[in-house]
């Protein structure tokens, strides 16, 4: 049973995997929309809207690509083992790793918001949606402003334990 539940720590695996394969489709698509922003603005150059339209979808899919590259990075290392990314890209807990997802979510609201922005008829539906948006990222930023406080309170008193054993160390030469 203990050798078990030890090897199920590589579980995770299947999500890493998942989500490289979504990372690649998004970042296909990316190369898709970004295709067809290219033969909108050469059939249609005088109509910049529609072409700004998929500029934004083309956005998007890139943002999604981006972070799902990040959170498969992000569990690959907390579940499975260490690797050679950029310092920005490591995580060291579960907290880190949901604080990178929500920095790449807000962005990606903001792309869809512009969307709806090009798109929109009616100026209450995209008040509501606006301050619908507005009303996730601002929690999701209290929620990151949260676990940055609790890391440093965390931090804090890992510190001031570190010197109370020192002191009594100290104390016994």
């Amino acid at each position: 049973m203990k050798w078990l539940i030890e090897r199920s720590r590589y579980l995770p695996i299947v999500s890493v995997f998942g989500m490289l394969v979504g990372a690649i489709v998004a970042l296909f698509l990316g190369v898709v929309k970004t295709v067809q922003v290219l033969q909108t603005a050469a059939t249609k150059f005088q109509e910049s809207e529609p072409t700004l339209y998929i500029l934004f979808e083309a956005l998007d899919c890139f943002l999604i690509a981006t972070a799902l590259i990040v959170i498969a990075v992000g569990l690959y290392e907390l579940f499975i083992g260490g690797l050679e990314v950029p310092d920005w890209m490591l995580v060291k807990n579960l907290n880190e790793l949901k604080a990178k997802f929500t920095f790449v979510i807000i962005p990606v609201m903001a792309v869809k918001f512009v969307q709806k922005i090009l798109q929109s008829e009616n100026p209450l539906d995209l008040f509501y949606d606006g301050a619908a948006i507005a009303f996730v990222a601002l929690a999701l930023t209290a929620f990151n402003f949260v676990s940055l406080k609790e890391k440093e309170v965390e931090t804090e008193i890992e510190k001031n334990s570190d010197e109370t054993e020192t002191r009594a160390a100290d104390l016994k030469k």
